[in-house]
């Protein structure tokens, strides 16, 4: 069942308040009284509080964060094996470790100290491996509390697991231009294959999120954003796959508003939010990656090179 609107917290992510308020009328009105806005205007409020020097220094938070040789600890002195090491019950019921755990370009209502992703954050993740490794671990140890895992399986297989039937299907990697520049200089090609299935505790773990409406469905929403926005395309783009066979399960009942936004995380430019918000320096960013692309083939020869060879 869908949250009562008095057990949800006041401030709710910007991302996320036109899908929550569209399945609570009650809720709008509460927020209508506590927050009036002007018509055709949105209540927002993001963590901009401070210097610009202050929010740069909150952003490094979030390398130090996940650099495996500082451990830095988040605001409120954890650290990632602190959040990693928490079970089930804990990530479920906390609202203010999935904001560090998955930072975004954007703000959290939930926690103004939230550190934001900047550029400098995000090629640190780009050009760094045991940066991405260790976002990685935290969206594995999320899989596991929703009900999934990871497998290397490439082929379409089914298996029984407890007299039940378990398909595991493969997932379809996008190899575009722009996953290879979030993955960095490294081939896509060699990687292995990146499939998530569901796990030996998916029925115990299902019920928790996938319904008609719950909050898990915005951490979701927020992770495969981050995923792709900090270099781990493969890893949104088969989150996403698995998402959507759950979605199209018929014993199962998941909100459509909830399908589009995981499908706007999943699928827009990056610079786009699912909520619409823009980004003006990641949308710089893409533009000069499609720049970037647009002027070298396949072999690494810059075109201009090969149209003043073939006119020689």
């Amino acid at each position: 069942m869908p949250p009562s609107p008095d057990d949800l917290p006041d401030e709710l992510p910007s991302h996320y308040q036109n899908t929550l308020l569209a399945y609570h009328p009650k809720y709008t009105k509460r927020k209508a009284q506590r927050f009036p806005v002007s018509p055709g205007k949105r209540f927002k409020m993001g963590p901009t509080v401070g210097s610009k020097a202050d929010q740069e220094e909150r952003s490094q938070l979030i390398v130090r964060f996940y650099d495996p040789k500082i451990k830095a600890r988040d605001t409120r002195r954890r650290t990632l094996e602190d959040i990693l090491s928490w079970p089930d019950s804990t990530l479920e019921s906390c609202h203010n470790y999935i904001q560090m755990l998955f930072p975004l370009p954007e703000g959290s209502f939930f926690n103004l100290d939230t550190p934001v992703v900047d550029v400098d954050v995000m090629q640190a993740f780009h050009s760094r491996d045991d940066l991405r490794q260790q976002l990685r671990r935290s969206f594995e140890r999320m899989l596991t509390f929703y009900g999934f895992q990871v497998s290397t399986e490439p082929e379409t297989k089914l298996e029984k697991t407890h007299g039940e039937q378990k398909v595991v299907l493969q997932e379809t990697q996008k190899n575009t231009s722009l996953s290879a520049a979030l993955n960095g200089n490294a081939s896509a090609s060699n990687a292995p294959p990146y499939n998530i299935i569901r796990g030996s505790n998916w029925h115990d773990q299902c019920q928790n999120w996938a319904v008609q409406f719950d909050h898990n469905h915005l951490r979701i929403s927020r992770i495969i954003r981050c995923l792709r926005v900090l270099g781990l395309e493969r890893e949104a783009t088969a989150f996403f796959a698995a998402l959507e066979r759950t979605y199209k399960d018929p014993q199962l009942v998941i909100s459509a508003k909830s399908m589009k936004f995981w499908r706007s995380a999943a699928t827009r430019p990056l610079h786009i939010a699912p909520d619409d918000e823009k980004c003006d320096w990641l949308e710089t960013w893409e533009k000069e990656q499609e720049s970037s692309d647009k002027s070298v083939n396949p072999d690494g020869e810059a075109l201009e090179n090969q149209e003043d060879d073939s006119s020689a």
